[in-house]
């Protein structure tokens, strides 16, 4: 999300939220003519936890 939206998520909450919220798309749960908000509340002080493995995955 961060490279394409610029919206970054940490790995252990958002992220997996996210990842959820994509997956019910991929499997037509969600349709495209449906209203869906993904609520971000936050966990960006979390990605300082993580700084070294998400620098990686970045490039």
């Amino acid at each position: 999300m961060a490279k394409v939206e610029g919206l970054l998520l940490d790995p252990v909450y958002s992220g997996r939220a996210m990842a959820g919220l994509l997956d019910l798309i991929r499997k037509g749960v969600l349709g495209s003519k449906e209203t869906v908000v993904f609520w971000h509340t936050g966990g960006t002080s979390a990605l300082f936890a993580y700084d070294e493995g998400l620098m990686e995955s970045a490039w």
